[in-house]
């Protein structure tokens, strides 16, 4: 008799009269896929898809990490060249002479103190005898003021930052007329305007703006002879 759901076996007798039972072979049909392996699929997609985007996220984290380090490192390798740069720059400003010759050429004309018709009363300053248009250079670091004056005729006046004011007179023109200068650049060039008998620089030395002092004295006095 046949029984729904199991297989079917056959049944013998054999020599001794004992009852076997042998299985019939396996003929149902290979199982389809379930709805639960394509639902595995789709979480298995589901979690590559997740891994991907985890990874072109972590890959972007990175390259920004990587911005940011570069930029920092950009950031003090600049820090480090403006530091070395003021370094520098202190440096040369220590090295750099606080006080210079007004012109080039040595030799002097007519000394402080001097008397003659050329002045109502002593001369005032140090003359530089020297061609026209000789470059003049501030003696120090200052701030310049450029006029005319009847008797100076074209002059440069130069403040120090401690007071002392240089006057460079008789000049042909003013190469600096406002503004702030170091010792040894050029402020103007040598002339014969005002009261002058020829070509040459007069220096005047005025501590604190006030009466004039000897400008050989003082020049010598910062390690300077124009002699």
């Amino acid at each position: 008799m046949a029984i729904t759901g199991a297989a079917a076996v056959s049944i013998s007798v054999d020599d001794q009269g004992e009852k076997a039972t042998q299985a019939a072979p396996d003929t149902a049909p290979a199982i389809a896929p379930t709805a639960a392996n394509g639902k595995l699929d789709a979480q298995l997609a589901g979690v590559t898809r997740g891994a991907d985007d985890f990874a072109d996220r972590a890959s972007r984290t990175q390259q920004r990490i990587d911005l940011k380090q570069r930029q920092l490192q950009e950031q003090r390798r600049k820090a480090a060249e403006a530091a070395h740069r003021k370094a520098e720059a202190a440096r040369k400003e220590a090295l750099r002479p606080k006080f210079a010759l007004p012109v080039a050429q040595r030799g002097v004309g007519e000394l402080f103190g001097a008397a003659g018709s050329m002045w109502s009363s002593r001369h005032t300053g140090l003359d530089f005898p020297v061609p026209m248009n000789t470059p003049v250079m501030a003696v120090t670091d200052g701030t310049v003021e450029a006029k005319w004056n009847p008797f100076y005729g074209n002059m440069v006046i130069v403040t120090a930052p401690d007071g002392t004011e240089t006057w460079y007179c008789h000049l042909a023109s003013a190469e600096v007329r406002a503004g702030h200068v170091k010792a040894g650049e050029v402020i103007a060039y040598a002339g014969s305007s005002g009261n002058s008998s020829g070509p040459h620089l007069h220096l005047e030395v005025h501590p604190g703006g006030g009466d004039a002092i000897d400008p050989l004295a003082w020049l010598r006095s910062h390690g300077l002879d124009p002699t």
